[in-house]
């Protein structure tokens, strides 16, 4: 009786799923998990227990065991405090927490930090390890919409790349100056190469960290794959995290339609859940996985991380190689020598740069400006302020000695 029950609960959940995505209605999701619960409890408890409360048993107990997906339990997770934090008031009155580190006699345009994800916020380390550069220029790091101490969008089919490139423009507009210093890590580099393309005139310098692969004419970004980089005994605590029912039930229903997700499964528990999976999967950013508590996991954002992967916008601007290639101001690529990203992901930076420089840094993983921050800082400075770099460039084309990352 009891496998009886939990195979109707796991139908019911299937269910509900599919229909929330042929009708985009929660109502209908919940009346079509009811009815196939009580046709398949009243039909199975009749086979087995031939008897009337047969149904009425494996009813009661498929709704007792649908709670492990159905409850969402308690709790939030709250991104760490970070002082002077300013905001930027939206047009759809969503705020956007905003740090900025003030040089002492700024002489060259402000950089503007952009984190990746493309919901994983993390000012409370991004903003003092970006601080470092504010020698002659302003330094800007922002939580970008849905995570960190940013506002949280009440329609989460909001978080696109158009709004992206928009919030990214407000910064800017907020920094004062025509043209700014762009530094984009991982996802953040795709922001930042389309606000590239949108807003060219705008544009300093691009300093690229991590950069996942770059999709042209439409096509929809590969993600990378986290657990090439962990162990056995890393990759069983994260696959417990997930395969956790209620995790399931939710990352599927935001497959299905996340309107529906928000509905059922709100921000606030959904970015505790995501932190707790994002903490198993830090050792994955680090060649010296011992440092994994340099990353915070506090500021993440569920579904303005999910939503952009799942459910990308349509009627997003299609990056343009040939566009690109207009843009003529200076370029760098940081490559880490640990990255759980493929080393082939840096390939079509080249492409749409030509005049690109691309650089490994030895002995770091994904967030290399945390793991390595007088060498990253010393590199990005120098590139900035035309010195000669403190590492050699690299063909893209070879894997160079000394990589270690997925290939």
């Amino acid at each position: 009786m009891i496998i009886a029950a939990v195979g109707i609960s796991a139908v019911a959940a299937l269910i509900m799923i599919w229909v929330a995505g042929l009708s985009g209605s929660l109502l209908w999701s919940v009346i079509a998990g009811l009815l196939i619960t009580l046709l398949l409890s009243l039909i199975i408890g009749l086979l087995l227990l031939r008897d009337v409360l047969g149904p009425l048993m494996i009813f009661g107990l498929a709704l007792l065991l649908s709670l492990s997906w159905l409850y969402p339990g308690s709790g939030a997770v709250r991104p760490d405090a970070v002082a002077g934090i300013e905001w930027i008031t939206r047009p759809d009155g969503s705020r956007l927490a905003v740090h900025v580190t003030r040089a002492s006699a700024a002489t060259q345009p402000p950089m503007i930090a952009v984190h990746g994800g493309p919901g994983v916020a993390d000012m409370t380390h991004d903003a003092p390890a970006f601080a470092a550069l504010a020698s002659d220029r302003d330094v800007y790091v922002y939580d970008r919409i849905g995570t960190g101490a940013s506002a949280r969008l009440p329609d989460p089919t909001g978080y696109t790349m158009a709004r992206a490139v928009q919030d990214l423009e407000a910064v800017r507009v907020r920094t004062g100056a025509s043209q700014v210093v762009l530094h984009g890590h991982s996802w953040g580099a795709l922001i930042v190469v389309a606000y590239a393309q949108r807003h060219p005139d705008h544009v300093a310098a691009l300093v690229l960290s991590a950069p996942s692969d770059l999709p042209f004419g439409g096509a929809q970004p590969v993600p990378g794959d986290l657990t090439t980089r962990l162990d056995g005994g890393q990759k069983t605590r994260l696959y417990l995290q997930l395969m956790r029912p209620r995790n399931l039930f939710a990352y599927a229903l935001t497959s299905a339609d996340a309107r529906v997700a928000h509905s059922v499964a709100g921000d606030r528990e959904m970015d505790r859940r995501f932190a707790r999976i994002y903490r198993a999967s830090t050792p994955a950013l680090f060649c010296d996985e011992r440092l994994a508590d340099r990353v915070g996991t506090s500021g993440v954002g569920f579904y303005a991380h999910y939503v952009p992967q799942l459910h990308p916008d349509p009627s997003d601007e299609p990056l343009d190689a040939q566009r690109l290639t207009m843009i003529k101001v200076p370029v760098l690529v940081i490559k880490p020598a640990c990255d759980y990203l493929p080393w082939s992901s840096i390939a079509a930076y080249q492409r749409a740069f030509p005049q690109a420089k691309f650089v490994m840094v030895p002995g770091a993983g994904h967030v290399a400006y945390l793991e390595q921050p007088e060498l990253y800082v010393g590199l990005v400075h120098a590139f900035l302020t035309g010195q000669q770099l403190p590492l050699p460039t690299t063909d893209v084309t070879t894997i160079p000695d000394g990589y270690r990352g997925t290939q």
